[in-house]
């Protein structure tokens, strides 16, 4: 899902989550993703994180309701 944002991304691995880093030249935003819980939290300046949530959100719930 993360992939079809079009926006570069690196994901590193920090114990019990997963943070992708995304690499747009602008923002400092970074994605956390529990995978034993399904939480997900997105983080970094919000003048770049409001249209990058909105995209996350409407992603994450066409993936509930098409079963996945």
């Amino acid at each position: 899902m993360v992939g079809s944002l079009d926006i570069p991304c690196e994901w590193i691995h920090k114990g019990a989550f997963q943070m992708a880093v995304f690499h747009d030249g602008v923002s400092n935003l970074r994605l956390n993703w529990w995978p034993e819980t399904g939480a997900v939290t997105l983080v970094g300046d919000p003048a770049q994180r409001v249209d990058l949530q909105e995209r996350l959100e409407l992603l994450l719930k066409q993936h509930a309701a098409s079963g996945g």
